[in-house]
């Protein structure tokens, strides 16, 4: 069964009301109407989740909803019953898995006030330093070991930060360190516009907070995302070529259809051909997935045998055959199956396409920390089927093994939207007690640099 990962985009209903001052006013949901939410997302979980036990047994995740059952017991927002369920997903170990509002329904604070910590953290052995920071006054205490936040020990509120994201514990952390400011607002008790900050050596900073804008301004100048103007550029160095591969994003139609990116990868290898070069580099470094297919299609210039795909775990809903079919699609296999019945698909050999321009030379391909989704898919199978040398960096966002084919829904009353995985992807190679991509040659952060210091490596 041909493994792919996909995204998709839904559109809430906005619950929001007005204010006579003219901020939002969020809608309050009685305890009732929030244990129903909770109880179906429990009944989505237990149903639908391809494995929702990758971390915590049955009994302790019945022990997780019931703690929050219990809590339930005032009328609340969405966004405060949000901050309460994210853990549910978290401990799914889904790296697809998403749970949230859209910025819309938010409660206003979250959206307009300076909640948020103006820096990010990183750990040294025990302790946790200031690390990157939004804004001068913040900057100044760049380095500083801290101990506590308004009275809170660094180290728990990073493990609930943790939780509000997803992904594999190791991942979560790193994702915690890394927009701890952002994610605090999720992690705290409460929510304030200044900061108490106690250090390990017992200096106390006061420190004012930035908004969720702030934030979001400042991660996108941090991903790079917005360099990628083209999804595939080549460019020759001396008698190597060098394909950036940036993005395998593709839309329905136009310029980035999944048939124009073929077309422009016919167009480059045709340039490769022609430049005659004897080394390609096809560098995913940067690149967060998309459509497989563009994958599948660059392996089919680069390696020419028989090779073998992922293998599936496929998981049997009446919830996800709805959703299914709502696309139009349908699977006499998956249909007939008894409900809660994982379906296992082997491995499967597949034969690479026929292109006109094939490359016969050694390939290399780059991977990088940010590597993820159908990106980490691509370059999983060139590992497992020994189709080229990969070089670079142990991607931390993405993993070779996982979940992928999501179902999608909103809670019925507070609209969170929920996403989480049917399927589980597992390598060529299998499942590995370390379930990381690590690349055949190492490079250190200043070989990952630039073009021309990465490819230093190969000549």
């Amino acid at each position: 069964m041909k493994s792919f990962f996909f995204s998709v985009s839904i559109v809430l209903v906005s619950i929001i009301s007005i204010s006579s001052s003219g901020q939002r006013k969020p809608t309050l949901f009685s305890p009732g109407q929030l244990k129903e939410d909770l109880n179906y997302l429990r009944q989505l979980i237990t149903t639908v989740h391809v494995n929702p036990n990758s971390e915590l047994s049955p009994a302790q995740y019945d022990q997780l909803f019931n703690d929050i059952a219990v809590s339930l017991q005032d009328s609340a927002s969405a966004t405060d019953f949000l901050k309460k369920v994210r853990p549910v997903i978290a401990y799914l170990s889904d790296e697809h898995a998403q749970i949230n509002l859209k910025p819309e329904l938010l409660d206003a604070r979250y959206s307009s006030d300076a909640y948020y910590l103006p820096f990010t953290l990183k750990k040294e052995g025990n302790n946790y330093l200031i690390d990157q920071c939004l804004g001068a006054v913040a900057a100044r205490y760049s380095g500083q070991t801290i101990r506590s936040i308004d009275g809170v020990m660094v180290d728990k509120l990073v493990q609930a930060c943790a939780l509000s994201t997803t992904g594999f514990p190791f991942q979560r952390t790193v994702a915690a360190l890394r927009q701890f400011g952002y994610l605090y607002p999720w992690a705290s008790p409460t929510l304030n516009n200044s900061f108490t900050i106690r250090t390990t050596a017992g200096k106390t900073i006061e420190l004012p907070g930035v908004s969720r804008k702030d934030w979001e301004t400042w991660l996108a100048s941090q991903s790079g995302v917005g360099n990628c103007t083209e999804r595939l550029s080549y460019t020759r160095y001396g008698h190597i070529g060098y394909i950036n591969a940036c993005s395998f994003d593709v839309k329905a139609t136009g310029k980035y259809s999944l048939d124009s990116i073929k077309a422009q990868i016919d167009h480059l290898f045709k340039q490769v051909q022609t430049d005659g070069v004897t080394k390609l580099v096809i560098d995913v470094s940067h690149n967060e997935g998309g459509s497989t297919g563009v994958g599948d299609y660059l392996i089919s210039y680069v390696y020419h045998q028989p090779y073998l795909d992922y293998q599936v775990n496929w998981k049997r809903s009446d919830e996800y055959l709805k959703l299914l079919r709502s696309w139009g699609f349908d699977n006499a296999a998956y249909a007939g199956a008894p409900v809660g019945k994982v379906l296992h698909f082997p491995s499967e050999q597949v034969v690479p396409e026929q292109v006109p321009y094939p490359f016969k030379g050694k390939t290399f391909v780059v991977i990088g920390r940010p590597t993820f989704s159908s990106a980490m898919n691509f370059a999983t199978l060139i590992k497992d089927n020994h189709m080229a040398t990969l070089i670079g960096q142990t991607p931390v966002n993405g993993h070779p093994t996982g979940f992928g084919e999501m179902f999608y829904t909103n809670l019925p009353h507070t609209q969170i939207f929920v996403r989480f995985g049917v399927k589980e992807h597992i390598r060529p190679a299998g499942k590995m007690a370390n379930n990381q991509l690590r690349p055949d040659i190492l490079l250190t952060d200043k070989q990952m640099v630039d073009v021309n210091t990465l490819l230093q490596q190969l000549k």
